[in-house]
């Protein structure tokens, strides 16, 4: 029964797994996105001497910088440096790199549909006319200011992947902010991982988990033989 067990540990971490590169693959279009480092780990329990396959918990995201891409949109911004921008949701403050960002009807800047937090704690709120970012973050309207878009520092704190391209930090905490980064107007980040390299990482667990199914089949059928032999036996 160990191997049938073993079988199934194995099969399950492999599902969970695809899943987390499924996501990263169906993100590498999004701005900013930081892919999880999906992992398996071997654990020993309910008293057995063998190690189980499972899937990490809490896989940590990828906190390398991202490539940047031209788009020639002066309300994108990618920022170069370990910042995250801060958002304030009904939740409380959230962050992103996804600096593809809008204007709301109120003129609030907006980043991942979320109002885009400022320097000081208030929003962004934009007047009609010509829009530049400084490389510092100055948010300036015909040459007038308007903000300074704050960075949040995430050092030694885990992040928590929200969905939306948005994160939380890990127990609630909040970040502080005053991150180095350098902003780059007309840019965007694009998301940490290749396609190709999702799709590589895709096929292999998929063939873990394959793998780990046929080996339970097997065993499965085995015992059923057995079963079979030891009642006609009987």
């Amino acid at each position: 029964m160990n191997g049938l067990y073993l079988a199934a540990a194995g099969a399950a971490a492999g599902l969970q797994t695809l899943d987390t590169v499924a996501s990263n693959l169906a993100n590498i279009a999004t701005p900013g996105f930081r892919r999880i480092l999906a992992s398996t780990r071997a654990v020993t329990g309910n008293g057995s001497p063998y190690e189980f396959a499972q899937a990490e918990a809490n896989a940590p995201i990828d906190m390398a910088q991202g490539p940047l891409q031209s788009t020639g949109n002066p309300l994108d911004i990618a920022v170069t440096g370990p910042g995250f921008f801060v958002v304030q949701t009904r939740d409380g403050y959230a962050y992103t790199r996804n600096g593809e960002l809008q204007v709301a009807d109120n003129g609030e800047l907006l980043a991942a549909g979320q109002p885009l937090v400022g320097e000081g704690g208030g929003t962004i709120v934009l007047t009609p006319g010509t829009v530049s970012i400084g490389g510092d973050g100055t948010v300036n309207v015909n040459g007038l200011p308007r903000g300074k878009i704050a960075l949040a520092d995430p050092s030694g704190i885990a992040l928590t992947p929200q969905g939306g391209g948005l994160y939380r930090a890990a127990g609630g905490a909040t970040l502080p902010t005053g991150a180095s980064g350098q902003f780059h107007q007309g840019f965007l980040e694009r998301s940490t991982g290749s396609e190709i390299t999702q799709m590589v990482a895709m096929m292999s667990v998929s063939r873990n988990y394959e793998t780990s199914m046929k080996a339970l089949q097997t065993i499965d059928a085995n015992h059923s033989k057995t079963i079979d032999a030891f009642t006609l036996n009987a």
